[in-house]
């Protein structure tokens, strides 16, 4: 079986890996057979364990973040929703290990680049595709709905999450434009129109938090010497206001981003914070409820209240979950996993996605979601091999 893999031209880890991080947006049940796949996969092309306990070093924040999970759980009274979330963390321990654990070559980390930002443009057209077949065999229909409906149907014809996939657009055109230093003209100019249409797409697509954090990835572009001085030989300045002019103008043609936008201040996510805030005083900021147990006050406050319009009782921030359930040790096993890595590695594109991901983390529960622990493990991962591989060539030259 091996020989049959390495007798083909796909790099089957890189592509399990990115399928591992997109087809959970879809069905979220493929997660353990995909964990499955890449163990299998692992098995047959790890070699060796080389630097060791360099790895274990990475390694280690992602295992001390599931064991504190597991310490709390022993803990307290056992309950299913406690169960569920810490299900959910073993993947911390899993999914790190046999990404870190592997022994990576150049053209599987370029393999894993090309994949993820080909399936992100993939998924892109295709729902435009979808969204136009719609439209036009619709049209009557389309016609008597308010002006926006449209782009508020886009990710419903998929069944993808905006959020989660508006992320996804975000890192590829961090793993796009971190690349336009380094290759040739001709890639440059693709990855550079890839990344303008995955903007305009993001948009459209209009998901708050990631429009933001897509505005702080081309404004770090715009700002770095090498690529204005290599690419377009502008005044980083004036080309900084052009690029300002061009998204502000996209965003006001729209009233459903303006509405969403103007919206955030009211957002009733925040109705939920007021019981959360509550309760983490009362445990004097330092203790939590329990595992799963914030789930459940959360929830009786929405009962209580009649509060019928909150699907489910989530605060939509990840480290106010943490807080609430594990108390103000929660907030800081996010940062050692946040941070830890920075200690040992500089590279942009690694501080590009933290940064990126811990903003996200402000508007949405990403770790206690099976998709956003997926989506996190991997491509932080990804990000701490490829910042050290690049790392090692250069302590090399």
């Amino acid at each position: 079986m091996r020989y049959l893999i390495d007798k083909t031209k796909i790099n089957w880890y890189s592509l399990i890996l990115v399928t591992t991080i997109f087809l959970p947006f879809f069905y979220v049940k493929s997660v353990p057979f995909l964990i499955f796949l890449l163990l299998l996969f692992w098995i047959l092309k790890n070699k060796s364990f080389k630097d060791s306990g360099t790895k274990f070093k990475f390694y280690f924040p992602y295992l001390f973040y599931a064991l504190i999970f597991l310490v709390i759980f022993l803990l307290q009274d056992h309950s299913n929703s406690a169960l569920k979330i810490l299900e959910r963390q073993t993947s911390f321990i899993i999914l790190p290990f046999l990404i870190l654990f592997k022994d990576w070559s150049k053209l599987e980390l370029i393999s894993f680049k090309k994949y993820y930002i080909n399936t992100t443009l993939c998924i892109a057209v295709f729902s435009i595709i979808a969204l136009l077949y719609f439209y036009f065999t619709n049209v009557d229909f389309v016609n008597t709905m308010d002006e926006t409906y449209l782009q508020w149907k886009l990710p419903h014809l998929l069944g993808f999450h905006p959020t989660y996939f508006g992320l996804a657009i975000v890192v590829a055109n961090i793993l796009n434009l971190t690349s336009l230093e380094k290759e040739q003209n001709i890639f440059k100019k693709k990855a550079f129109y890839t990344s303008i249409f995955l903007t305009i797409y993001l948009i459209y697509l209009s998901p708050r938090t990631a429009v933001f954090c897509q505005i702080l990835v081309w404004s770090w572009l715009v700002l770095s010497k090498a690529f204005v001085k290599k690419l377009f030989k502008f005044n980083k300045y004036g080309y900084l206001t052009g690029i300002s002019i061009f998204i502000t103008v996209v965003i006001f043609c729209s009233k459903y981003v303006i509405n969403k936008f103007s919206n955030s201040i009211s957002d009733r996510r925040f109705i939920l914070w007021k019981p959360a805030l509550k309760a983490i005083k009362e445990n004097h900021y330092i203790f939590g409820e329990g595992l799963g147990n914030g789930k459940v006050l959360i929830n009786n406050y929405i009962q209580y209240n009649n509060l019928h319009q909150f699907e489910a009782p989530d605060l939509h921030n990840q480290y106010l979950m943490n807080y609430l359930d594990l108390g103000i040790l929660g907030v800081f096993i996010i940062l050692v996993i946040l941070i830890f890595p920075l200690l040992f590695l500089k590279n942009k594109e690694l501080i590009l996605f933290l940064l990126v991901f811990s903003i996200a983390m402000l508007t949405e529960s990403f770790l206690y979601v099976v998709k956003g622990v997926v989506f996190f493990l991997v491509l932080s991962c990804f990000f701490i091999i490829n910042s050290s591989y690049k790392t090692q060539k250069l302590k090399k030259h």
